[in-house]
């Protein structure tokens, strides 16, 4: 696992959604228009340490190149960490919960082949969350299933989910002793919900927390919390959301773990890829104390 000290560079990585190019969340299609080749190469000429890939992506690269020959160039590129997304659904009943045990199959299928550090488990969008409980219950069986793989889960509280908090993440990780069950801890999420950087790194379990995220933001909300989340994403340190202070204080309380880059814009899907990615690197890298530039 990669890990780095206050002092030393940070191992930074390029979620999905940074390097994909004009594709988002919840479109019809959330496979990027770039191809994989493409943007493996601009993420290593860019300086990052690791890759995120999307669900749509994963079946695309299997269905043509295949995971084997995907591994090979994500090394060969030398990036040695591999984040792969998005599981929802999986606390649901019906329809809901065989489309999502299909996604689940694929990503732990995906995770085996390309040896991921982690996958990236939401909540869902729900205008009533439901009881914790039922979250509970299902999370754990989920880590049991990705435990008997060795495969690590991340689980992301987001304001407009059935996991609307951290503390609310917290209790559903914690229910299980499961080595499979973590957290993930975005900056984005954490700050929309009112929790400081000081008392979210103060509240959360260091040996539950598999994975962190940094970005920006603003306080103030257009349009929905889901629409301004997809939309209205910053680079580091120019929004109002203080990365370097998350950083700092995530550093503080014992984080040596990678750090996903998480940028979600209309302007960034907007801006040419290798520029994109560079900007979104290096603003990343200058959230972080005694780096030199």
């Amino acid at each position: 696992m990669n890990t780095h000290s206050p002092t030393s560079a940070p191992a930074l990585i390029a979620t999905c959604w940074t390097s994909a190019g004009d594709a988002a969340p919840l479109r019809p299609s959330e496979s990027s228009p770039i191809a994989l080749s493409d943007r493996i190469a601009a993420i290593a000429a860019t300086g990052w340490a690791g890759i995120g890939l999307v669900h749509a992506d994963l079946i695309l690269a299997r269905e043509t190149i295949g995971y084997p020959e995907l591994a090979r160039q994500i090394s060969e590129a030398g990036l040695s960490i591999t984040e792969i997304e998005f599981l929802n659904d999986w606390w649901a009943t019906g329809s809901a919960r065989e489309s999502s045990d299909t996604i689940r199959a694929d990503l732990f299928e995906a995770a085996t082949a390309l040896g991921a550090r982690h996958i990236k488990i939401g909540a869902g969008n729900a205008d009533v969350p439901l009881p914790i409980s039922v979250l509970t219950d299902a999370f754990g069986e989920l880590a049991d299933d990705a435990s008997s793989l060795g495969i690590q889960l991340a689980l992301e509280a987001t304001p407009f989910s059935n996991l609307r908090t951290t503390p609310d993440a917290i209790k559903v990780v914690t229910a299980t002793d499961s080595p499979s069950a973590g957290l993930m801890i975005d900056i984005w999420h954490t700050a929309k919900t009112g929790l400081s950087h000081e008392e979210l790194w103060s509240i959360v379990p260091m040996d539950r927390v598999a994975a962190v995220e940094i970005d920006d933001g603003y306080y103030d909300t257009l349009g929905t919390i889901f629409e301004d989340t997809i939309n209205r994403r910053t680079y580091c340190g120019e929004g109002e959301f203080d990365t370097a202070g998350f950083v700092r204080h995530a550093l503080k309380a014992g984080y040596r773990g990678p750090w996903g880059v998480e940028i979600i814009s209309e302007t960034h899907r907007n801006t040419p890829v290798y520029e994109g990615l560079q900007h979104a690197f290096n603003t990343a890298v200058a959230s972080f104390p005694n780096l030199s530039s």
